[in-house]
């Protein structure tokens, strides 16, 4: 029986999680960078298109999306983009922590809302008007030009165009018309993603998961792994860890996480965890609470 259970894999494992070290980190770039298959972060994103056409991988979903549209993605949200034209992309992102959010929200204005406000369960996608996508790429531009500044006031100056940036994105979350835009994912590798997230905590065959899908278990890895860069393994293990390590910081011990993630077997929870965020479990734990 070809099992599905979490193995180490060298060649992922430090990968698929991109930590953000930094409360605020603003990038601009023409052309592809970094992780080319699902990934996630420890603090929440800012996607916008600004020239190009792209897929853009949710988790289950993908948008075939347009300039002028930006994307909101929380922490523990797999994606990823595929360019469709080699020729022509270029994009602002905005990575930022929860810390950074929490620190400046008021009981008025909770900033991370377009982020957190989901309509239908689906991601967090907004197509602007030519207005407001110049509007907005004034501001990116300013803070661009911020970054290489290290003058009197840089870092103040820097924060009050981020905060002025997140106002008016959560304004045209809250007031642009819900323009439906197609979910153009695979629906085979939509139904494993699916599967996988309702199973995750148990062990199961690729057999199994074949019979519930009604394809050969061969070509479902194939399909799965052109879509997401992931083999179903690596997937597999870097959604427990992640779930693991949600668990270490609500106080839980590292025993009852290993448990609660879905691993039965606790060396090679505590030596797959090291080996992928760097700390033993009670090391990020310790970490964390501190």
């Amino acid at each position: 029986m070809n099992s599905l259970k979490s193995e180490i894999t060298e060649e992922y494992i430090e990968r698929i999680y991109n930590p953000i070290s930094e409360d605020l980190f603003i990038r601009y770039s023409d052309k592809l960078e970094g992780q080319s298959f699902y990934h996630t972060h420890n603090g929440y994103e800012l996607y916008c298109l600004v020239d190009g056409t792209v897929n853009y991988y949710i988790d289950q979903q993908c948008y075939r999306i347009v300039p002028g549209t930006i994307i909101g993605i929380s922490p523990g949200e797999y994606h990823r983009v595929e360019i469709l034209d080699n020729k022509v992309y270029k994009r602002f992102v905005i990575n930022i922590s929860s810390r950074y959010l929490d620190t400046h929200s008021t009981p008025h204005t909770n900033l991370a809302e377009c982020f957190q406000k989901r309509s239908c369960n689906k991601p967090n996608i907004v197509v602007l008007t030519q207005k407001q996508t110049e509007e907005l790429l004034e501001l990116y531009n300013s803070l661009l030009d911020l970054k290489f500044k290290t003058g009197y006031g840089q870092d103040v100056t820097t924060s009050s165009y981020v905060l002025l940036l997140l106002v008016k994105v959560n304004l045209f979350f809250s007031n642009n018309e819900d323009i439906p835009i197609p979910n153009v994912m695979p629906p085979l590798v939509n139904r494993a993603i699916g599967y996988i997230n309702e199973h995750l905590l148990e062990s199961f065959s690729l057999e199994e998961l074949s019979e519930e899908l009604f394809y050969n278990g061969t070509y479902i890895s194939r399909k799965f792994k052109s879509i997401t860069g992931l083999s179903i393994q690596q997937y597999i293990l870097r959604k427990r860890i992640y779930l693991a390590q949600n668990h270490l910081s609500a106080g839980k011990s590292v025993t009852e996480s290993c448990i609660l993630s879905g691993f039965s077997d606790y060396p090679n929870f505590s030596k797959a965890f090291k080996k992928y965020v760097g700390l033993s479990p009670k090391q990020y734990q310790l970490k964390i609470l501190e």
